[in-house]
């Protein structure tokens, strides 16, 4: 208890020291001098009795010291170290240089815990009080001189006590006197003390300077005289030996045995230990400097060479010259004594072999530091001689310092490393040393061998394996020894074999008479070759080890079998691959081997060999995942086949115990930590082929019995567990989309079945399951083996802490099965309660509450999977948890991850509103807590929510009944921590729902619960909850003070502001000024700016007009979404909190809002213009959603602010309508203005909401305002109706995009102005003076409300049976009602008139129209629309003086204007001059497109407009003209030979010789290098032809050759990629294509192209048709940087095929492609690049990763439905539903697009797959009016087959003879694809499709009526009409989409295009 006591006591001054050090201040007040004066340090001492040989030397240190003195001043050295305070240390240094002068006589005060400071009082104080000092020296350098003074006095005083006590002994004689007692006492305590500051001294070597060291070293060997170390002996020997019995002597004597228990004996050789030490630090640090470093890796440093030499002053020059003086000296008196030292105890020799080490190791460090003052020679001689002694070298310090030094030596002299090294084998192979001596002597040789070369490095490997042999009758010696037959070096594993004969006793103890030497140098011998081998870090070297040492198995005896064993793990961790591999199949042969013979010692060294991998191995490590493979192929091979004739239960029996030597190593190898993480590795990191090993090795382990009940089980529980913990699922990750179960493939599950064995298996998994005993007995063998490995794994996995995995298991489609899936949900419950029992038991950590809530959120993420099984086991597992532990989901994670989950569904479902025909399949959660992946059915989605919303509410009342308080203190945390808008406007499931459960009343509360609800539904405490919640709030928004005094005085204008208010008005003006210039606002600072202004209105009672203004004007100035709301936030809270604000805050919004209309922002942008698609760049290309999107979302920006206001508008307005003339007032000029601004709004159809949002706004002011006039209601009525008809003179608009809300607001909203138009119909309604009635008017746009709202109904329900929500009679005709208002609509807007005619298709309406037109042209200018009507097909005989106003008429688009050169128009100069400007008004870019109607346009161009308009254009592009050029040459001849010229073949060359002779020498370079060019390329084609009768191969090989040929020159393109560079030619790409007399082919190019950082997808869309050869005005002159790709490009080149028909029908689908982005219709269509560039010749853009139908078929594919099935998955996964939804969005186009064009020849190999699913459709040889051979023979209306359907409707099909797949009709079948969500998504796209093309059927006519007189085969007098009439336009909207729902009906059921596909697979071989 003593003992214990003073430890508390020394640890309690030593934490009070290190705090004192720390404290700051340094006068007689700090803790420090606290510490001091409390253990009377600093007192005077006062004299005492001097007695013994020191009497009047020291008289400070003859007043004897207490322990607790002793205790405060140990524990103020150990502090300080770390004392940074100047202060601290001057006070510490002056008091300790006290103590260390006169410490070596310091008398102490008898004490019990005296004798506890170990080894000696005087060694400890003098050691602590040096060390103390000289660190205080090194981190103060103003101490320094202070710190060496007080270590020069204790010096001095240490030679005059020595001298003293030297005199004194040689004057005394022996005797027994207590004087002499004393006088030994007085010997030993300066030797203790001298040993303890040498010790000290040596470890702060770095603080002295040389001149310091050699002083001190000169004065320690003046000390440490003969005499003087004679009378240490002396007094030693006496104290051991002597009868003495003073308490001097006693005490010594128990400082004798502490010293010899630590080794050092007290005598004169522990001083010269504490020398050498001294001087061997003296050494180190003069080499070292300031640097630290111990003094083994400074040995390891120099065994490396690291370490180079440096210039010395004099000063280190004489000190390295002294110090080698001592240390020969010192070497020179072991070597005299070392007779008596054999004679003396080891510990004496220990003692000397530690001198001897410290001598060395410090005389080497002078050879390096000087070589002239050290011999190195000497030093040779001492490492030899000491080398050559055991008993020197059995010392570990003695024998480390002399092997590194030797390596050391041999790298500072080189010539010396031979010789050195033969020493080294000499002493490793004789020496017989074992352990780390030998680990070291391994080493050192190691170094010395990589001085010399490989041949020294093989031969001593050679020498050291010659070791290993055997003897001549060693075989006789040990007959338990391995033979070696057949030896080879390269694969020695094949050559091993163990004698036949079994020992007859355990090997371990097995006996080498007497021959224990030989074996210790075998093992030595090993050792040395591996690391030898693995030092060198060459594959070769280690390789030959390997292969050395492997060869030595067997040839000695068991027990070097065994090393060999162990030692080459280690060397495995060097070996190359294959090595590596060889040494893993060698361990596994030798265990099989040594297990069958018995030989345990080989066992177990395999064993140790493995578990040193697995722990060695790093997982960065090539050699990790083949040892990882290895290990579990291993465990999967075991039972594969039979190695013994036994009967199969013993084979079983064996397997098993086969296997559990794996588990060990396997469970280490994957369970340690990740380098880079720290963390163990997780599942997911092993990919496939890894996770497939898992799994089989799981099942093996089950196919042979181990089971959580068996022995083996119990007995190697962790292993397994472990290994369970870091395995994969046994379901693979990607299991849906695998189409069979891999529980129904897997071999392993079949293995060794039998009768026995499925009972066996049977009898297991009734053992784990025994409810489900009759489901397992109608199990099969291998899912009886599947299950016993899930019951397995995933019950060890839970145990571990994780029973979520189970979950995965649910995926695989073997559970398709009602016995499969009982038992799999048994088993997700067993593992389930598994993981609560010990959750519940509190005694694991990985089960506890926080985990638990984890793994409850990992639940809740898989009760909303996109499988609906999965969801059903996953939500009663969770129930489970929370019904036996509630606290589960009382934890942050669970919870949130709850309220996150149903936010997340709800948006899922949401999505199909806001994008209807888009999906996203990933949802996460914006606090990172899930990542959740859903199906494409928005049914099952919706199902999903609700399943899930109601158990979440289940659950959360559970706990909340029982936790009340905590569940809502953490629903208050989400909904405060919860930012953003939700997921639709505001609505945020998870918020709502955390707001009903946190009101609601706990049935746990006795006194609520009992409460009364009185016939009120909603009694809650939502009163408590608010009130909270708002308490919450102040710990995140702090507002400003009020600012009224602390009087009851408000704040007057008239007085000085105070601060915070002067701070606010300034900080509202700096940020009204930077949001003015555009300058970013971060939102914090515009929150927190904008809070403060609110505050302060909030409570002055002063308006503050410049903050009102601020605080309206900053949110306007933004003007974003996200201002305005935070605007209308703060703008409400001061109205309703300070209500005289009101009119202020309304005078100012309503100005901002007048701002808006005169700047053009938001609805008034003029950015929100919506052009008609023919007037954009029409591009060949790919569909683009991700810019349609974001064209959608760029609008809904821009009218978002407007949005709000005039919700805050129409809010605020119910609110006061009964207020003050003034605001009403206030309202009328606001609305009065807007209705004027809304005519210069551009009608884009996202702008409908907010146009008819004004409408209603203006109807209810007039409905319900009292103070305006009769005249005053009529002007406003009039003003309305004007404004509402100014939407209807656009022409008529879908909406754009998929947003089905959108659309619904849209449809209510002009509902509600309907409704309210009705309720002022009064006003104005009879004319009265002046005022004209107004009913006419408001008929009209009733009628017109009307047509708009059956329109968009028409959009949102295409099918006819979703119109059951909106059946009306709005389809019927208005065409009587429309007629006597036509004169009103063109008084309002000629427009407006026009448009009529477009919303009503009557011939009666249109002629009225086209009277007006004739008589009041003027007012129609602005409308280009107009012309069609005024003129027709061609210029009627009344249209006279009319057409001067063209000269001033709005543009047409260019296609249309080319139409005005055709002969029907007479060539009148009016209509040429306005076509020219019409052309001349769009730009260049767009000019590529119609190249082919401008060139036909020549034929007509009798007055040369024509002929001017291309040759200006080719001035401001080059490819312009080239496209031109190679245009103009394609038409020159009528057909494919060149033999019939086109009439307008002069008229073509003529022009081109003229352009060509425009060129400038520039563009005439450019000209001739890139024609000849593709005339090289093309001319390949040419050159085929006489090869076309041979084989496929020769015709490749003449492609290749001709490719090699041409020369690429710089600038060069592909005419169909302008917009890129060619750079390179695959010359290997070349590949014939099939024809019969032609002779196409197919080559690949490499592409440079170019793109502008910073420019978005619209831009780079718009500037793809110049490409790099841009002029000065182009992109090139940006100051955007462009960036530069390279992409491969493959076309087909044909010669004698006419392409022009193929660019015509490209043209239209690029012109549909136009059409449906610009209502942003979701569909998806690929108008790939075709360019005719001569008579029968062009190029061909092949569509990249793209393969056909024929293809397909051809590669034994059944049906399109089992292509997507094998590429994508089974239906259940992702990436087919993706897949399937692009089909979808592809077919919807190109049905409509087959229908309208009639494309033919629809067979397998003209129709293509990309890698996405799209279905694009190519060769458009027969379309319009031909079909092949002239007869139609596909008389479907589109191609849509059975195989399409299966795709599209989930593949119930059936498969006929031919192969081809055939869906049941509707009724034939259980299940009708028709009815699936993604056919109706189908039907509905390809109907909006064809609504979307209606309107633009004149424009599309006009691109074919242009090429009509082309020739082309396809063009039949008719062709015209009867494109025109596929529109259907005389039907109503309702009607056409009708009439294409029955051409799908027709296109599915059609025996047509299967009897077509039937025919080309008997005539061409087409497979379908």
């Amino acid at each position: 208890m003593d003992l214990f006591n003073m430890n508390i006591r020394g640890s309690a001054f030593e934490k009070l020291a290190v705090l004192a050090v720390k404290t700051p201040g340094g006068d007689e007040e700090s803790d420090i001098a606290s510490l001091i004066n409390a253990s009377g340090l600093s007192k005077p001492r006062s004299s005492g009795i001097l007695d013994g040989v020191f009497k009047g030397l020291m008289p400070t240190s003859r007043v004897p010291m207490g322990i607790r003195e002793l205790d405060i001043l140990l524990a103020l050295c150990k502090a300080a170290p770390t004392i940074s305070e100047l202060g601290h240390a001057e006070r510490l240094v002056s008091q300790l240089s006290e103590y260390l002068s006169e410490s070596q006589c310091q008398l102490f005060r008898l004490s019990p815990f005296l004798v506890h400071i170990k080894p000696s009082p005087w060694e400890v104080l003098t050691h602590h009080l040096t060390s103390a000092l000289l660190s205080l020296g090194l981190n103060h350098s103003s101490q320094r001189e202070v710190v060496a003074n007080g270590v020069i006095s204790y010096l001095e005083n240490c030679t005059r006590a020595v001298d003293a006590l030297v005199s004194e002994k040689i004057r005394e004689a022996q005797s027994d006197e207590y004087g002499d007692s004393m006088g030994l006492a007085e010997t030993m305590s300066v030797a203790v003390s001298f040993v303890g500051f040498l010790e000290a001294s040596a470890a702060y070597a770095r603080f002295w300077t040389a001149g310091e060291k050699l002083k001190i070293a000169k004065q320690a060997q003046a000390i440490l005289s003969e005499r003087f170390l004679v009378a240490v002996e002396t007094a030693s020997s006496t104290i051991h030996n002597s009868s003495l019995s003073g308490s001097a002597v006693k005490n010594w004597r128990k400082y004798a045995r502490h010293y010899a228990a630590t080794g050092r004996p007290l005598g004169g050789m522990l001083l010269q230990q504490a020398l050498m030490r001294f001087v061997k630090a003296c050494a180190i640090s003069t080499i070292l400097g300031t640097r630290t470093l111990s003094e083994d890796k400074l040995l390891d440093s120099f065994m490396i060479g690291i370490g180079a030499k440096e210039t010395y002053g004099n000063a280190e020059i004489v000190l390295v010259d002294h110090l080698a003086d001592i240390i020969a000296t010192e070497i020179r008196l072991l070597d005299d004594g070392s007779d008596y030292l054999r004679l003396s105890s080891s510990w004496q020799r220990e003692l000397a072999f530690s001198v001897k080490a410290f001598a060395i190791v410090g005389f080497l460090n002078c050879v390096i530091l000087d070589d002239e003052a050290a011999d190195v020679e000497m030093l040779l001689a001492w490492l030899e001689d000491t080398l050559t002694d055991p008993s020197q070298m059995a010392s570990f310090d003695l024998a480390t310092a002399t092997l590194k030094s030797v390596a050391s030596v041999a790298r500072i002299l080189p010539s010396t490393a031979s010789n050195l090294s033969r020493s080294l084998f000499r002493f490793i192979v004789q020496g017989g040393t074992t352990g780390p001596i030998v680990a070291v002597a391994a080493q050192c040789l190691a170094q010395v061998l990589n001085i010399l070369s490989q041949d020294a490095i093989i031969t001593t490997l050679y020498s050291l394996g010659n070791v290993l042999s055997p003897g001549t009758s060693s075989a006789e010696r040990h007959p338990q020894t391995l033979s070696l037959a057949g030896s080879n070096l390269e694969v020695p594993a094949n050559a091993i074999h163990y004698a036949h004969q079994a020992p007859s006793e355990s090997v371990i103890s097995f006996s080498f008479n007497g021959d224990e030497d030989t074996s210790v140098t075998h093992r030595n011998v090993i050792y040395a070759i591996v690391t030898i081998a693995t030092s060198c870090n060459d594959d070769k070297i280690t390789a030959l080890a390997q292969s050395m040492l492997l060869q030595k198995i067997g040839k000695i005896n068991v027990t070097v079998d065994a090393c060999i064993i162990r030692e080459t793990a280690a060397l495995a961790l060097s070996t190359g691959q294959a090595e590596f591999q060889l040494l893993l199949r060698f361990y596994t042969r030798l265990y099989r081997e040594g297990f069958a013979k018995g030989y345990n010692i080989i066992l177990d060294a395999v064993q140790h060999a493995r578990l040193q991998l697995s722990v060695s191995l790093s997982r960065s490590s090539s050699r990790y995942r083949l040892y990882l493979i290895h290990l579990l192929e291993s465990i999967i091979n075991k039972g594969d086949t039979t190695e013994f004739e036994q009967d199969h239960q013993k084979e079983i029996i064996l397997s098993a115990g086969d296997i559990t030597p794996l588990l060990k190593p396997l469970a280490l190898l994957v369970s340690f930590s990740n380098e880079t993480t720290g963390e163990p590795p997780d599942i997911s990191e092993y990919d496939e082929d890894t996770s497939s090993l898992f799994r089989d090795a799981w099942f093996n382990i089950a196919v042979h019995g181990i089971s959580l009940g068996s022995r083996v089980c119990q007995h190697h529980r962790d292993e397994l567990r472990v290994l369970a913990e870091r395995s994969p699922p046994l379901v693979p990750e990607n299991v849906t989309d695998i189409l069979e179960s891999d529980v129904e493939l897997n071999t392993i599950l079949r293995r060794g079945v039998s009768p026995q064995r499925v009972v066996e298996q049977k009898r297991m998994l009734i053992g784990e399951l025994p409810d489900r005993e009759s489901a397992i007995k109608r199990l099969n063998y291998p899912r009886t083996v599947f299950l016993n490995a899930v019951v397995l794994i995933e019950s060890l996995r839970s145990s571990s802490g994780d029973c979520t995995q189970i979950l995965s298991y649910f995926l695989d489609p073997a559970l398709n099965t009602p016995d499969m899936a009982s038992c799999m949900s048994a088993i997700a419950d067993k593992v389930v309660s598994i993981y609560l029992e010990k959750s519940l038991s509190g005694r694991h950590e990985h089960a506890s509450a926080p985990y638990l809530s984890k793994q409850l959120a990992k639940i809740f993420v898989v009760c909303c999977h996109r499988i609906e099984r999965v969801q059903e086991v996953a939500i009663v597992c969770a129930s489970k948890i929370i019904g036996e532990s509630p606290s589960s989901l009382c934890e942050r994670h669970s919870l949130f991850t709850l309220l996150e989950l149903l936010t997340a569904m709800w948006s899922s479902c949401l999505e199909g509103e806001l994008d209807e025909f888009g999906w996203k399949s990933t949802f996460t959660s914006s606090m990172g807590l899930f990542k959740l992946e859903l199906s494409d059915n928005f049914e099952s989605r919706t199902r999903t929510l609700n399943s899930f919303y109601e158990c979440a509410k289940a659950w959360v009342m559970e706990v909340l009944n029982i936790a009340p308080l905590d569940i809502k203190g953490l629903l208050q945390t989400y909904l405060s921590q919860y930012e953003g808008d939700g997921a639709y406007g505001h609505i945020a499931l998870g918020r709502s729902f955390a707001l009903e459960m946190a009101v609601a009343i706990p049935s746990s509360h006795q006194r609520l619960g009992s409460v009364d609800s009185y016939g009120v539904d909603m009694v809650n405490v939502a009163s408590d909850f608010i009130a909270q919640y708002t308490m919450r709030q102040v710990y995140r928004y702090s507002e400003i003070p009020s600012v009224q005094d602390k009087g009851t005085k408000s704040i007057d204008d008239s007085q000085e502001l105070p601060q915070p208010v002067g701070d606010i008005e300034t900080a509202l003006a700096n940020l009204y000024y930077r949001t003015s210039r555009e300058v970013d606002v971060s939102s914090n600072e515009l929150r927190e700016t904008l809070r403060g202004a609110a505050a302060l209105l909030r409570t002055s009672k002063q308006i503050r007009l410049s903050v009102v203004h601020y605080l309206v004007g900053i949110p306007f100035q933004i003007f974003s979404k996200e201002s305005i709301k935070f605007g209308i936030y703060l703008w409400l809270g001061v109205i309703h909190e300070n209500p005289r604000t009101g009119p202020r805050i309304l005078v100012e919004v309503a100005e901002a809002w007048e701002k808006t209309i005169q700047q053009r922002k938001g609805l008034f942008d003029p950015s929100l213009n919506y052009p008609d698609p023919f007037s954009t760049n029409i591009e060949l290309l790919p569909t683009d959603k991700s810019l349609i999107l974001k064209k959608q979302q760029k609008a809904q920006s821009i009218l978002s602010p407007h949005f709000r206001l005039l919700q805050f508008f129409e809010s605020h307005f119910n609110a006061i309508r009964l207020g003050s003339a003034h605001m009403q007032s206030i309202f009328y000029r606001l609305i009065s203005n807007t209705l004027m601004g809304l005519k210069e709004t551009c009608g884009h159809p996202l702008t409908r909401e907010v146009h008819f949002h004004i409408i209603l706004l203006g109807l209810k002011l007039l409905k319900y305002s009292t103070t305006p006039s009769q005249y005053s209601k009529w002007k406003a009525k009039d003003q309305i109706l004007s404004a509402a008809l100014g939407w209807f003179r656009h022409s008529p608009r879908w909406s754009f995009g998929g947003n089905r809300l959108q659309i619904k607001a849209e449809d209510k909203v002009l509902n509600d102005v309907i409704l309210a138009l009705r309720s002022v119909a009064p006003i104005g309604a009879s004319g009265s003076g002046p005022y004209k009635s107004l009913q006419a008017k408001q008929d009209l746009l009733q009628i017109l409300l009307e047509n708009e709202r059956s329109r968009l109904r028409v959009w949102l329900f295409p099918l006819e049976q979703e119109r059951k929500h909106f059946i009306s009679n709005f389809g019927k005709s208005h065409t009587e009602e429309i007629v006597p208002l036509l004169r009103l609509a063109w008084g309002e807007s000629a427009g407006l008139a026009i448009q009529l005619a477009a919303r009503f298709p009557s011939a009666r309406i249109r002629n009225d129209v086209r009277w007006l037109l004739l008589n009041f042209s003027e007012k129609a200018l602005d409308e280009p629309e107009s012309l069609e009507i005024l003129f027709g097909s061609t210029v009627p005989p009344d249209v006279s003086f009319q057409l001067k106003y063209l000269l001033y008429w709005t543009p047409v688009p260019p296609i249309e204007a080319l139409t005005y050169f055709l002969p029907a128009y007479g060539n009148h100069p009016f209509i040429l001059q306005y076509a020219m400007r019409a052309l001349e008004s769009h730009p260049i870019d767009g000019r590529f497109y119609f190249v082919p109607q401008l060139v036909q346009a020549l034929r007509y161009d009798a007055l040369g407009y024509v002929e001017r308009y291309i040759f200006e254009s080719t001035k401001l592009s080059r490819l312009l003209a080239h496209q031109v050029i190679w245009n103009m040459k394609a038409n020159a001849f009528k057909d494919e030979e060149s033999e019939i010229p086109d009439p307008i073949k002069h008229t073509l060359d003529s022009f081109m010789d003229t352009l060509v002779s425009s060129f400038s020498s520039e563009e005439r370079d450019f000209y001739e290098k890139e024609f000849y060019f593709f005339n090289e390329i093309t001319a390949v084609s040419g050159k085929l032809r006489p090869y076309i009768k041979k084989s496929k191969q020769e015709k490749k090989q003449k492609i290749e050759e001709e490719l090699r040929k041409i020369d690429v020159k710089v600038g060069v393109y592909l005419p169909s990629n302008p917009d890129g560079v060619v750079v390179g030619i695959d010359r290997k790409s070349g590949k014939p294509l099939q024809s019969h007399a032609k002779a196409p082919y197919l080559a690949t190019f490499r592409i440079r192209k170019t793109k502008v950082e910073g420019m978005d997808e619209e831009e780079v869309s718009d500037n793809l048709s110049v490409g790099p050869h841009r002029r000065q005005d182009s992109v090139a002159s940006s100051s955007r940087r462009q960036e530069t790709y390279e992409v491969w490009q493959s076309a087909i080149f044909k010669v004698g095929d006419d392409c022009r028909q193929d660019m015509l029908a490209l043209q239209m689908i690029a012109a549909f492609r136009s059409i449906f982005a610009h209502v942003g219709l979701d569909v998806w269509v690929f108008p790939y690049r075709v360019i005719a560039t001569a008579p029968g010749c062009g190029v061909i853009d092949v569509l990249p990763n793209s393969i056909s139908r024929d293809m397909l078929g051809r590669e034994a594919v059944n049906g399109l439905y089992d292509y997507f099935i094998s590429k994508y998955g089974g239906e259940e996964s992702t990436r087919f539903q993706e897949a399937r939804t692009n089909f979808v969005k592809s077919m919807a186009s190109y049905s409509v697009i087959s229908y309208l064009l009639q494309f033919k020849d629809r067979h397998n190999g003209n129709i293509m797959i990309d890698d996405a699913g799209h279905i694009i459709h190519i060769d458009f040889g027969f379309c319009f009016d031909i079909a092949p051979g002239g007869v139609r023979f596909e008389r479907a209306p589109f191609k849509l087959t059975s195989e399409m359907v299966a795709v599209m409707g989930g593949g119930q099909y059936t498969s006929n003879g031919s192969g081809t797949s055939a869906i049941s009709l509707p009724g034939t079948h259980a299940h009708n694809p028709t009815n699936s969500q993604p056919y109706r998504w189908f039907e509905s796209l390809t109907v909006k499709a064809f609504l979307a093309s209606r309107p633009y059927a004149m424009k599309l006519s006009h691109i074919v009526s242009m090429m009509l007189d082309s020739g082309l085969p396809c063009f039949k007098p008719d062709t015209l009409k009867n494109f025109h009439d596929r529109f259907m336009l005389e039907r109503s909207e309702r009607e056409a989409a009708d009439y294409m729902k029955e051409l799908i009906r027709k296109s599915y059921q059609s025996f047509s295009t299967r009897g077509y596909d039937q025919f080309q697979l008997i005539t061409n071989g087409i497979p379908y």
